[in-house]
């Protein structure tokens, strides 16, 4: 099943972030602020319902400026097009922005935690079909923001559908 329409492309949305709320390591690092987030034991089903999703994996793209406690990521999709020389196919580009505070980059694994982050995003998504759309392609990742609380990366991975 490939998207046949924009309609369709929030379904799938909420496909890749239940991908990412199923990653252990992922909600770990965004929700244990302490320097040693992996070896926590992980969260219930039910706290992550409650605690991380909408609020620490987000599908609506907004951070207000006093939430920078925690890391969050905001999953969203930037561009859709059709191919001009095939109208069969539409290239999908889904965004990952993960703001960490500065206070928490410093984690007890030889890492840091941003770059943690992003390999458990990319672990979870790269390579990885969606509701038989296709497989996940990217990774690519930037640095769109730093403040004197707050870093901001976005992370891309593309998507060619059948339309």
């Amino acid at each position: 099943m490939g998207v046949r329409n924009c309609g369709e492309l929030g379904v799938n949305l909420q496909k890749i972030v239940s991908r990412l709320m199923a990653n252990d390591s992922l909600v770990n690092l965004l929700y244990f602020e302490d320097k040693d987030p992996i070896n926590h034991l992980p969260l219930t089903a039910e706290e992550k319902q409650t605690e991380i999703f909408e609020k620490l994996i987000r599908i609506i793209p907004k951070v207000g400026s006093t939430e920078n406690v925690k890391s969050i990521i905001v999953v969203y999709i930037t561009r859709g097009s059709k191919i001009s020389s095939n109208n069969e196919f539409t290239n999908v580009t889904i965004t990952v922005d993960v703001f960490v505070p500065l206070t928490q980059w410093v984690i007890k694994d030889s890492n840091l935690r941003p770059f943690a982050i992003l390999g458990q995003i990319q672990e979870s998504l790269e390579g990885k079909t969606i509701n038989g759309l296709g497989k996940l392609s990217g990774g690519d990742f930037e640095l769109v923001a730093l403040t004197d609380e707050t870093s901001c990366y976005r992370q891309t991975f593309s998507l060619t559908n059948y339309v």
